[in-house]
């Protein structure tokens, strides 16, 4: 089987490492507090945040984990969360009561699976969703600390909560957040601009509502360590410096690092011992040729200033709208290339940190980089 873990929540022994951020987040949110957690996407937010909930969960706390990438209206979310608040309690009759006695318009509705397990839907027959029914589902984890346990919600995707503008959305958290007592929040989104847009615009309800955190690369000894371990389990050679050119090929990004780590393996398993340069390559190079289409027409229906830049960031991505780097790659004005980047954005090609902007996608650079 192979060893390394990716495209789905890391967990046992595939994570490693983030001891700090982790005991960090558990201390503030245990501590009532209130946090946004920023990374470039797949630096593994989401799999961070399941380690915290695992040791919040030991220390008796309810912790509630609700993706908003599956919302695309009110009613979406009230179906969508209201199930998400019901799978986290033990007797759904009890709930169902809880529910009903809070939001009256809505009826719950128990019923039992093929196995007898019993499962809650809810009737929207005749039910208006405006801001009241919103309210009264926000109220719904204080209530259930009302019963003896404290509460946190950790919204994912958080950024799209601009889906429900419609009925205040943001408002009406950002009061539940200021007014609830034993329930506590942490906000993370793989749009990482539109999530500190949200959390920094003085303009947005959301304003300085959490203390702010980000993430970055895993230390990169860790990473080599854990890696030559991997191999060598398989009893297969990874030197140190083998492992540092796999960490470099995947732009020291840990989801990619899993990905050609595994690509890897799976090509030395049967028949190889010692892991080459030229096996990584070929690697990658295999990675790139299946996604080829993909990559093509990804790059091909991006507009001429936004390929441009593509091009310019697949090589160095500092001080971008410097008049030096606009002269060194051709790029258009800074005018014309603010825009590209706030469409590149936008789509999640491009990403930022430390003030340098880079390819989210280190093999859609490779892919680039081959042909231009």
């Amino acid at each position: 089987m192979n060893p390394f873990s990716y495209g789905a929540i890391v967990r046992g022994g595939h994570f490693y490492d983030r001891k700090e951020e982790c005991a960090h987040l558990v201390k503030t949110l245990s501590g009532g507090n209130n946090v946004v957690l920023y990374a470039p996407r797949r630096f593994g937010k989401t799999s961070l945040v399941f380690k915290v909930i695992e040791q919040l969960e030991k220390q008796g706390f309810l912790c509630v984990y609700f993706d908003f990438m599956m919302v695309f209206s009110p009613e979406s979310f009230v179906r969508l969360y209201t199930k998400t608040l019901s799978t986290k309690q033990s007797n759904l009759k009890k709930f169902a009561q809880i529910f009903a006695a809070a939001i009256k318009s809505i009826r719950p509705v128990l019923s039992f699976g093929m196995d007898g397990t019993p499962e809650l839907s809810i009737d929207f027959a005749n039910a208006t969703i405006n801001e009241t029914v919103i309210s009264q589902l926000l109220d719904m984890p204080e209530t259930l600390a009302d019963a003896g346990k404290r509460v946190i919600v950790f919204f994912d995707e958080f950024q799209e909560v601009e889906r429900l503008n419609s009925v205040n959305f943001e408002g009406l958290l950002r009061s539940k957040v200021q007014q609830q007592r034993n329930t506590n929040y942490l906000f993370l989104g793989s749009k990482t601009h539109l999530l500190k847009e949200l959390f920094n615009d003085k303009k947005r309800a959301f304003y300085n509502a959490a203390s702010q955190m980000t993430i970055g690369p895993l230390p990169q000894q860790d990473t080599i360590k854990y890696l030559r371990k991997k191999f060598a389990e398989s009893g297969i050679t990874l030197n140190a410096i083998m492992a540092k050119y796999i960490i470099s090929v995947a732009s020291d990004i840990p989801h990619y690092i899993q990905l050609l780590a595994a690509e890897t393996w799976q090509y030395m398993v049967n028949s190889r011992k010692l892991v080459t340069k030229k096996i990584i390559d070929d690697c990658a190079a295999r990675m790139i040729a299946f996604k080829n289409d993909y990559y093509m027409e990804l790059f091909d229906r991006q507009s001429q200033s936004q390929k441009q830049l593509l091009q310019a960031l697949a090589m160095e991505g500092k001080n971008i709208f410097s008049t030096a780097y606009i002269r060194t790659h051709r790029l258009p004005s800074a005018s014309t290339l603010q825009r590209a980047v706030k469409e590149l954005f936008k789509e999640g090609i491009i990403e930022k940190a430390n003030d340098e902007y880079f390819i989210a996608d280190p093999f859609f650079k490779r892919f680039i980089t081959s042909i231009y």
